[in-house]
């Protein structure tokens, strides 16, 4: 399970937990990472074939690029953990500002 909360001052925040998938060979360690950010994502694009809403975990031990983006299963992950598309469109349009390292993600695995 994944906890994406926004952390700002100009807007109200969200907190969404959903169900997620990533690669189990090699899968995110639990825990809480902060310095996240709302991003694009520059060479995968979302259903409307626009750049791919995502939120960029930093600072994750033994991983490079990590992202929380769109995705129905684990294939679509090669390290990142996906959720539904309805899910990750919901947290970027509320975050302001993009790529400003104000989003805390709680990895958990339940």
């Amino acid at each position: 399970m994944i906890k994406a909360k926004e952390h700002y001052t100009t807007k109200g925040s969200i907190d969404l937990s959903t169900k997620c998938w990533w690669d189990l060979v090699k899968k995110i360690p639990a825990g809480t990472y902060s310095g996240c950010s709302a991003t694009t994502m520059k060479k995968k694009k979302n259903s409307a074939g626009n750049p791919r809403e995502a939120i960029y975990i930093p600072n994750v031990s033994g991983f490079s690029g990590i992202f929380i983006h769109m995705g129905k299963n684990s294939g679509w992950s090669d390290g990142c953990v996906v959720i539904e598309e309805s899910g990750i469109k919901k947290i970027h349009a509320d975050i302001k500002p993009k790529d400003g390292r104000n989003v805390t993600v709680e990895v958990t695995d339940v």
